[in-house]
């Protein structure tokens, strides 16, 4: 399954694998949130830069500790083989 994601900001390099990028979507209370991407890319991207991403849809359940220290689980949303332009050139 593809999906595309446009003015995605990027949030956090992983050094040498790609970026966590987020998108404002408004939840069913009519509330602002985000929803998050990890976008594996060989591209060079620098934190604050906004984003269409293009690629390939993967998700899988991680679990972390949250910083209130209770193990949370999430289904976290992966683009493969992702294609990234920003406003000045595709990568």
């Amino acid at each position: 399954m593809k999906i595309r994601v446009e003015n995605a900001r990027v949030e956090r390099i992983i050094e040498g694998y790609g970026f966590k990028a987020s998108e404002e979507i408004t939840l069913k209370s009519g509330d602002k949130g985000k929803q998050w991407f990890t976008v594996w890319t060989s591209g060079s991207f620098r934190e604050g830069d906004t984003v269409t991403v293009t690629g390939d849809l993967s998700a899988k359940v991680e679990e972390y500790t949250g910083r209130d220290n209770t193990p949370k689980t999430t289904a976290a949303i992966h683009v493969n083989n992702a294609k990234v332009e920003t406003a000045d050139a595709p990568f």
